[in-house]
């Protein structure tokens, strides 16, 4: 990774059921499996400077995914250099697989439309698989997606 802008996804991983408090948006209720998060960065630093702030565990959550990453593992990360924000049809792609759900309406998308930008798993989603999917769902995406493990 670099420091170019880009859209993200975390792929996290719980092995047991939890319950936290979101910041404003309230008490989540997780249950163990996979959860991805679908994010941009087009800020200073573009993608290398928020996967670094996610890597760590925040001592004072900024965004809702900081609540969420102390108790859940960083596995993997996904990302592409693209200058279109990818993350809210990422966030759709992967809410329409079978095996997912929306764990908790508005989880990271207070500034959009979307119902929401994290999404569980009951099983390990494949990156091979969501890049063939985007591929297929949305006609302009070129970008060529890589995975740094944690």
């Amino acid at each position: 990774m670099d420091n170019r802008s880009g859209s993200y996804a975390l792929l996290l991983h719980s092995v047991k059921p939890f319950e936290i408090v979101i910041g404003k948006l309230g008490k989540m209720r997780g249950e163990p499996g996979y959860y991805v998060y679908c994010g941009s960065a087009f800020g200073p630093g573009g993608i290398t400077a928020r996967v670094k702030h996610h890597r760590r565990i925040a001592e004072k959550p900024h965004w809702h995914i900081d609540y969420l990453r102390k108790n859940l593992a960083l596995q993997e990360v996904w990302y592409c250099y693209d200058p279109i924000n990818r993350e809210h049809g990422w966030s759709q792609i992967l809410a329409a697989h079978s095996n997912s759900h929306l764990p908790m309406r508005g989880f990271g998308s207070s500034d959009c439309q979307c119902n929401s930008h994290l999404i569980y798993c009951a099983e390990k989603p494949s990156l091979h698989r969501f890049s063939e999917t985007l591929g297929q769902s949305i006609p302009d995406h070129e970008a060529v997606l890589s995975k740094a493990l944690t």
